[in-house]
């Protein structure tokens, strides 16, 4: 086996002595720009690769945040891990991503194998919520943490966004046009997001005076879970739903596949609120009305807590909320069975 290029290599390639290659390579002391020319050339020349891992031996430090989701290949997580790379990437950090699938042995692993990196800290979405203490490998976690979107009782920074304000708000707007049967499918109340949906569209129907209905509501268990069967079964209700709040392209496109075979026609027929990011719902056909998330604004905070706590921060943790904007589209209209005027009036 032909032995690996070394840093003695380089520098005899480039007549120059290793120390100077070793300043050139890690920017730690000055360095001419003519023999930077000649060491980046023979760093080609030679195949050179630096060894990483023992230079963060040496210097202590990975310049490497770990970001920790359910499932990179979700859209939705695909645009978090954009937005959080592109904030840390302008601190100097880079961002190593990895996909739970929510299997907590998965989670544990993956724990691990940060520390075991050297990564300087994580920011990540826990699979589970209520996990005694004593049991969950987050508590036990040795290197800086923020957690988002999850309720946990362990001793880190938290960024939330606020789902329930957001959803009651784009419910009440539905209300303001008439509806009254209004659906809502979302992620599972197991997890704080599912949660605090169901509990803003339970929030704008009371407040409106409508008794909230259980069968127009269906919490999957993942937002990649097919919703046809259960917006069928809504549609068959003697009251079937006027408009639909649905989370992400998969489950909305799934209910309006429904929505279509039923015959209606949005928003003539059928109302449809999507809550998500813009990118997600662009290639809808009508416009649609958006619950948005600021996914970019979660990022720039959360990488902000963790530089700051990188950077000697070692107070109590802290805890920050994010707001959801509705953002019209073309995608809702009265009920048929209310003229415009009349919805004006509720």
């Amino acid at each position: 086996m032909s032995k690996l290029p070394s840093v003695r290599d380089v520098a005899a390639a480039a007549g120059v002595s290793i120390a100077s290659v070793s300043r050139a390579l890690n920017g730690s002391g000055p360095v001419s720009g003519p023999m930077r020319e000649r060491i980046a050339q023979a760093v080609c020349d030679t195949g050179y690769t630096p060894n990483f891992s023992a230079k963060h031996l040496r210097i202590g430090r990975s310049k490497t945040i770990g970001l920790m989701v359910s499932n990179i290949a979700n859209p939705f997580m695909a645009s978090i891990f954009a937005a959080t790379e592109r904030h840390l990437h302008r601190a100097g950090f880079s961002v190593l991503a990895a996909s739970t699938y929510n299997d907590p042995q998965r989670e544990q692993e993956l724990l691990l194998l940060y520390e075991n990196r050297r990564l300087e800290g994580l920011i990540a979405y826990p699979a589970r919520e209520g996990v005694p203490r004593a049991q969950n490998p987050f508590a036990h976690f040795s290197l800086p943490l923020v957690v988002i979107d999850r309720e946990i009782d362990y001793d880190c920074d938290t960024v939330f966004m606020d789902h329930r304000s957001g959803v009651r708000q784009a419910v009440d707007y539905l209300c303001t046009l008439g509806h009254r049967r209004i659906a809502l499918l979302g992620p599972n109340e197991a997890l704080r997001p599912g949660r605090e949906k169901l509990l803003g569209w339970q929030d704008a129907l009371v407040q409106r005076g409508i008794d909230p209905d259980p069968r127009l509501v269906c919490m999957l268990k993942s937002a990649i879970d097919p919703p046809e069967e259960q917006m069928a079964e809504m549609l068959r209700l003697p009251a079937p739903p006027t408009a639909l709040v649905a989370l992400g392209m998969h489950i909305l496109s799934g209910a309006l596949r429904v929505v279509r075979r039923a015959g209606l026609r949005i928003p003539r027929d059928f109302s449809v609120i999507g809550i998500g990011t813009p990118e997600v719902f662009a290639m809808a056909e009508t416009p649609l009305t958006t619950l948005r998330f600021n996914l970019d604004q979660q990022a720039r905070l959360a990488a902000d807590l963790m530089l700051e706590r990188l950077g000697g921060y070692n107070g109590p943790r802290r805890s920050l909320t994010v707001p959801l904007d509705l953002v019209l589209g073309e995608s809702c209209a009265a009920p048929r069975a209310i003229t415009r005027k009349q919805a004006t009036e509720h």
